[in-house]
């Protein structure tokens, strides 16, 4: 199939997608706040780097934003890269000077690796979490993600072939990594970004198999919702039967994301026909959150660390009964009930003061004559 962007057609705003963010981001959060055994925060992470996989391919083919693509792919990459600075850093580095604030240990013994997107690097090299900032690791793999993906849009000439290359290449690294980079964590295979490209490949896919479906009289059929409850399912099942350490820990790592990615396929395709069953993700509420969804993702990880020292600077150990109330505070339901409020308190202000006002301007920045349609601002 020849690379030529006409078969991509033009980007158009879906609220169920912006919906689906909001419930994303809410397992991670519920996955870090509660410390779930079951992996909820990848239930929420998957899906994600699966969307922005279609929403960036979608970008870049639909203005030839790659090397080698049509006159003025230089100057539109540059815009798209602007675009993408606007969108991410500045609220990313006001997360990093509050967590310095607090102050977060690792951000003060390795600021260098937060202020470029290299965490996942960091990660990978400690083989531990960093407290507060864990979570970063996703976002440096994003950045790194939107730094290569034109590059490699370019260098495939056909699309089909060149990310089916990209989907065997993230599974045969993850199974190496887990034999001989990391051994002993098999989970920090994960981190780096060839470790991801399956998943950002299987959203490409995704957005030439909606052109397709665009493009035929068969679109108006609904796509059914059976094989991403199907998937899913395999999904849960296999880390059910991988759970522990050892070679089955190694089999899960090399396999879930892979197969989260082919269930992100099935469930953004399935949500994209707007079903009757995902109304509930064009609720106002549902949209509100998802707009404000990437404040609510960099601040949630300070949040419980910030938590749990104010409970024990509260209730010291002096206090009758300390030991007792610090138990009960720290406690699942009312870690939520007290950084829930909190952390939308926290990215409605990121929204307000400085994304959105961010978000005007780099939309200024237009590829092209702007045309008149829906804004998806999630990405």
């Amino acid at each position: 199939m020849p690379f030529t962007p006409a078969s991509a057609t033009p980007l158009r705003y879906q609220p169920e997608l912006m919906g689906l963010r909001a419930v994303a981001v809410g397992l991670v959060l519920l996955h870090h706040w509660t410390l779930a055994p079951f992996p909820l925060g990848e239930l929420g992470r998957l899906p994600l780097f699966v969307l922005s996989g279609y929403l960036i391919s979608g970008i870049l083919w639909k203005n030839t934003i790659y090397w080698g693509g049509a006159p003025g792919w230089p100057r539109r990459l540059g815009i798209f890269y602007s675009r993408r600075f606007l969108r991410i850093i500045p609220p990313y580095y006001a997360a990093l000077a509050l967590g310095a604030l607090l102050p977060l240990a690792t951000l003060r013994e390795y600021p260098g690796w937060f202020l470029l997107p290299v965490s996942n690097m960091l990660c990978f090299q400690l083989q531990h979490w960093p407290e507060g900032v864990g979570h970063y690791w996703s976002m440096a793999v994003e950045e790194q993600f939107y730094l290569i993906w034109p590059l490699l849009l370019g260098f495939f000439k056909k699309r089909t072939a060149g990310l089916w290359l990209l989907i065997i290449t993230a599974i045969s690294y993850r199974a190496y990594a887990v034999v001989y980079l990391t051994p002993g964590a098999p989970v920090f295979a994960t981190v780096l970004l060839p470790s991801c490209l399956d998943l950002f490949a299987i959203g490409a896919l995704l957005r030439l198999h909606t052109a397709v479906d665009r493009a035929q009289p068969t679109a108006a059929v609904p796509w059914p919702g059976w094989p991403a409850a199907l998937t899913w399912l395999a999904w849960a099942l296999l880390w059910f039967s991988t759970r522990g350490h050892g070679p089955a820990e190694a089999v899960w790592i090399v396999i879930y994301p892979g197969l989260g990615a082919l269930a992100g396929y099935f469930t953004l395709r399935w949500l994209m026909h707007s079903p009757p069953l995902a109304r509930w993700l064009r609720h106002p509420l549902a949209q509100w959150l998802g707009q404000r969804s990437y404040g609510l993702y960099l601040y949630h990880l300070m949040l419980p660390v910030f938590y749990q020292r104010l409970v024990y600077h509260l209730m010291p150990a002096s206090l009758p009964h300390a030991a007792a109330w610090r138990h009960f505070w720290l406690q699942p339901l009312p870690t939520v009930l007290v950084l829930a409020p909190t952390a939308i308190a926290l990215s409605a202000a990121s929204w307000h003061w400085l994304e959105a006002p961010l978000d005007n301007f780099r939309h200024q920045l237009a590829y092209a004559r702007p045309v008149p349609q829906p804004t998806n601002t999630a990405q």
